[in-house]
């Protein structure tokens, strides 16, 4: 995963980490901003929370990348329940102040002074949570998702927009047999809440999200975010009704449109 390119592709004006696009956009091309998933970030982010570590700019836009990637994730501190969502321009404020200020008040301090072995240990435990705003899915489709994915990437650790573009390759790889999608008898799943045409019309909805032309993108970016997130919990409720009736059917000869 590439953070900053995760963070141009993704950010928007009304979005809190927007203030940081100037000092990303402009941050030198030839640094390297990957990581392989979230776990190895929160590891980078633990990281930048060393006593002495150094704010140059190029740690300055590790922290205000991971901190935008985790938050699009759903992901929150549990000791500090609003650094990812809002992290100060100035990360020495929270890697330094807020964990200091924590510190001493939680009686860790001698006299004022905290050690950085405290820090180091605090830091260390620092407890990362998920907070899921989306249906669950189950391994094997958390796996079918992964295997599409050009990165490789589970479900959970796609954004919104990438989250909306994978569903709609999910749908098509789990239809399209021999070049022709299948007709299958949803109603005996979910009675006439579900059929071939509103799953044709679901899809149109989101071609905006597997392309990046100029149209595209201005299309995506007219839906809110409740408006997607409704698109990603539908599009969930298809495919799991999809993968039933595929699996069910595999081994019998089904009609195609």
């Amino acid at each position: 995963m590439d953070l900053k390119e995760f963070y141009l592709r993704n950010i928007k004006e009304t979005d809190y980490h927007y203030r940081f696009y100037d000092h990303i956009d402009n941050e030198n091309d030839d640094l390297n901003f990957e990581v392989f998933d979230a776990e190895e970030a929160i590891v980078k982010f633990k990281e930048l929370c060393d006593p002495y570590a150094v704010f140059n700019n190029e740690n300055k836009s590790w922290f205000y990348l991971i901190t935008y990637y985790l938050h699009t994730l759903g992901y929150v501190i549990k000791e500090f329940t609003r650094i990812l969502a809002r992290p100060p321009i100035e990360p020495y404020d929270f890697t330094y102040g807020d964990i200091r200020n924590r510190l001493i008040a939680l009686g860790k301090d001698s006299n004022g002074t905290v050690r950085y072995a405290t820090r180091r240990s605090f830091v260390a435990e620092l407890h990362f949570e998920l907070k899921s705003i989306h249906l669950d899915i189950d391994d094997s489709l958390n796996q079918k998702f992964a295997e599409i994915s050009n990165r490789q990437a589970s479900f959970n650790d796609m954004s919104t927009d990438e989250k909306l573009a994978e569903i709609a390759n999910l749908i098509e790889s789990l239809l399209k047999k021999n070049g022709k999608f299948l007709s299958l008898d949803y109603s005996t799943i979910c009675f006439d809440y579900i059929d071939d045409n509103m799953i044709a019309d679901y899809r149109k909805k989101l071609h905006c999200f597997r392309h990046a032309t100029t149209e595209a993108i201005t299309e995506r970016n007219s839906y809110s975010e409740q408006q997607k997130n409704f698109l990603v919990d539908y599009g969930l409720i298809i495919i799991k009704v999809i993968n039933i009736l595929v699996e069910k059917n595999e081994n019998t000869d089904m009609t195609v449109q």
